[in-house]
């Protein structure tokens, strides 16, 4: 029997040895940035979407129906007061995906594709060991399809994980496996989620595609599409913050490698300790020339960048151009008729996701600049709630403390102003820059709303504006005093030091306040409580050298093996710490269209097309077409029907980029693309189509010349 697989490391093997110079420069910088694809299966861990829907010990992945009843299990594990519930969710009618084609030439509207992706936090009292999904979980759906296009982080793996739902419909058992990556990194050259940039014209938020989408009086699930950029603007911030997830890993494994264990370690132990301040914070202790003096970090980043990276790191883009579906029609005319939907689904080259995308940036690796980046990415791995269930635990020490806490008192002079409605206003100045103004209200007759537009503590640590968790005081015959605590949402406001601002204590100078200008007092209480975290992470550094811990291996940073210790020190049971990647899984990963394995060798004929175009057109898939699944006969009949657009993608290969209408055959993204553009492969595969053109009085130029959408479909599918 003749494995596929032989063939592929065929192809990376000749790949490998293609001469250099074979593409241009800005080809060779854009496929700088392609990550491998990796086996299809994870080889640890399972995806988050696994873990969200596997139930019990039949392995059954229960997948409730119709898609907002998905959602709706989803959103159980989101605050729903944040915008749209913590979940975006846009329509695409005309997009650029493999499921573009599933409704047919006419009914793009009728059935569009939705796409829905976690933009928001788990509630502030999220159990710990709560799974993450924000920026990690999205899910695509299409109703005629029946499918379910799926990309969720695995973290016990490190990346991202692709999956396809087939036969998700009502009343069916919905097929669940993991797709190619060869496949989906074809488009997704960053091995994560892809976005269109602003202004999102493909979506329901372009005014003509919802009128359109309105038009048809259907209902679309009673989903709420009805809404302005905002919700896929957050869509797209978030691909952002996924897209740099896998460049955190790298840097986390390889950029803090060192020649002991003991250096290595201690680096990811300072890197984890500064991207839980740079949380904490609120990104303002992650500075240059904080972690300038920051050597066990440092250090062996930095010099592990320039002997693995020289020419810096390349950050992929994760975003396509936007696209104006309707964008050929001229001022005043109606939207296109169904009839003529095909046109407008066709897909330019320049805003094809084949293409190949230039880095977003390339991050140099020489100063303290760039490990300011990496102490950022590396803090998207924890929760809000992660978070604030640290803060709690370290207030709780602190409180344990009692007078031996350490604590800097900042005193500042005021001036309160009564206003209108009995607000109070405060505005008061202190030595090296510090400043607070406040506004307070009264309610049942005393000060107890408001809030603080600005505060800085000395040296110019600007914090803003911070919410009040409580005001507090008296007044008696004497001076009135307040005590207020600010908040940052669900945990204390801290200066860049990491001090928690523990209260701001305002005391009034005269025994009552008049109407005009009244002088008073502040006083600004910060306790320095981070030393338990330091403590508790330096043991976790001395557990991961012992060998009793992996946290701080050259592995994948994992939530839960770094949090469940660290809270355990903190005063938690870490009992209660398992995520759902901790759990055993009951079911065995599958493929959802692997390629099948033949009996006999293929005939010469069909060679090329078998090496170029397997990976990807060997299934049963209609999206893209199998054209190479079936009998040999099967095979040459397919491929005959499919000549016209094959001929023109492999036209492609021999026209610059700029120059092309659409993007060439085999993608340019394919581990093998640039060894195909000299390999006899190519002439061979060209002579082959045209040859079966002419069988119809087609000649390659009148093919070349028409519109790519006018030529004859390839099967099932138009690609």
């Amino acid at each position: 029997m003749l494995r596929w697989s032989s063939l592929w490391q065929s192809l990376a093997l000749t790949a490998a040895l293609a001469p250099a110079g074979t593409m241009a420069s800005p080809a060779a910088a854009a496929a700088s940035v392609i990550e491998a694809a990796g086996p299809d299966l994870p080889a640890a861990g399972r995806s988050l979407f696994d873990e969200l829907f596997e139930v019990g010990a039949s392995g059954v992945p229960s997948l409730p129906f119709p898609f907002p009843a998905l959602l709706q299990r989803v959103s159980l594990q989101l605050d729903h007061g944040q915008p749209s519930g913590g979940i975006s969710v846009v329509l695409i009618p005309l997009g650029r995906s493999l499921q573009r084609h599933a409704a047919g030439d006419t009914d793009a509207f009728r059935y569009p594709r939705v796409v829905a992706a976690v933009t928001g936090e788990p509630t502030a009292s999220a159990a710990p060991g709560h799974p993450y999904l924000r920026d990690r979980l999205y899910v695509a759906y299409h109703e005629k399809a029946a499918a379910l296009e799926v990309i969720s982080y695995n973290e016990v793996a490190g990346r991202f994980e692709f999956q396809l739902v087939r036969n998700y419909r009502a009343g069916a058992t919905p097929d669940v496996g993991y797709a190619s990556r060869t496949l989906c990194l074809a488009c997704h050259h960053n091995a994560a989620p892809i976005f269109s940039r602003q202004s999102w014209d493909e979506t329901s938020a372009s005014a003509p595609v919802a009128a359109r989408l309105a038009a048809t009086g259907l209902p679309y699930y009673g989903l709420d599409w009805r809404r302005g950029v905002d919700v896929p603007d957050a869509i797209d911030s978030a691909t952002a913050r996924a897209n740099l997830l896998a460049t955190a890993q790298r840097l986390w494994r390889e950029g803090c490698a060192a020649p002991s264990r003991e250096a290595a370690v201690n680096c990811r132990a300072e890197a984890l300790r500064q991207a839980l301040r740079h949380r904490l914070t609120d990104g303002r202790s992650t500075t240059v020339d904080a972690l300038t003096h920051r050597p066990a970090l440092l250090e062996p980043l930095l010099a592990n960048w320039q002997q693995r990276w020289p020419s810096g790191l390349a950050i992929p883009d994760p975003s396509l151009p936007n696209r104006q579906p309707f964008a050929g029609i001229e001022g005043g005319r109606p939207p296109p008729a169904d009839a003529e939907l095909r046109r407008y689904a066709d897909i330019a080259a320049a805003f094809d996701p084949l293409a190949l995308r230039a880095p977003l940036e390339v991050w140099s690796g020489r100063s303290a600049a760039d490990a300011v980046r990496f102490v950022g990415a590396l803090s998207m791995f924890f929760s809000r709630a992660d978070i604030a269930l640290i803060d709690r635990r370290l207030n709780a020490l602190s409180a344990q403390r009692g007078t031996s806490a350490q604590v800097r008192q900042v005193a500042l002079s005021c001036i309160g102003r009564a206003a209108d409605g009995g607000r109070f206003d405060l505005d008061c100045e202190g030595p090296a820059g510090a400043r607070l103004q406040a506004r307070l209200a009264p309610r049942h007759g005393r000060l107890t709303d408001g809030g603080v537009d600005r505060l800085v503590l000395p040296g110019n640590d600007a914090i803003g504006a911070t919410a009040l968790d409580s005001i507090s005081g008296h007044q008696g015959a004497g001076p009135m005093t307040m005590h207020l605590v600010p908040r940052r949402g669900d945990r204390r406001v801290r200066a860049a030091s990491g001090e928690a601002v523990r209260q701001i204590d305002v005391r009034t100078l005269a025994a009552s306040v008049s109407a005009g200008p009244s002088r008073m007092l502040a006083n600004v209480s910060l306790v320095a409580d981070l030393a338990p975290l330091d403590a508790a992470i330096d043991r976790l550094a001395e557990a991961t050298l012992a060998g009793t811990s992996d946290a701080l291996d050259a592995l994948p940073l994992r939530r839960s093996p770094v949090l469940s210790p660290l809270l355990a020190s903190l005063g938690g049971s870490s009992a209660a710490l398992k995520s759902p990647a901790d759990r055993p899984s009951h079911t065995t990963p599958r493929l959802s269209d692997p390629v099948p394995v033949r009996d006999t060798a293929w005939p010469p004929d069909l060679q090329p097309f078998a090496r170029q175009c397997g990976q990807c057109h060997a299934t049963t898939s209609a999206f893209p077409p199998g054209f190479l699944r079936g009998s040999d006969d099967q095979v040459r009949a397919q491929i005959a029907g499919c000549a016209e657009r094959m001929l023109f993608r492999l036209a492609m290969n021999a026209r610059q980029p700029a120059t092309r209408p659409k993007t060439p055959m085999p993608p340019p993204a394919a581990a093998h693309a640039a060894a195909f553009l000299q390999s006899a492969d190519r002439p061979a595969m060209t002579a082959r189509l045209e040859g079966l053109l002419a069988q119809r009085s087609l000649t390659p130029a009148a093919v070349l010349a028409r519109p790519y959408a006018t030529l004859a479909p390839c099967l099932a599918g138009t690609d």
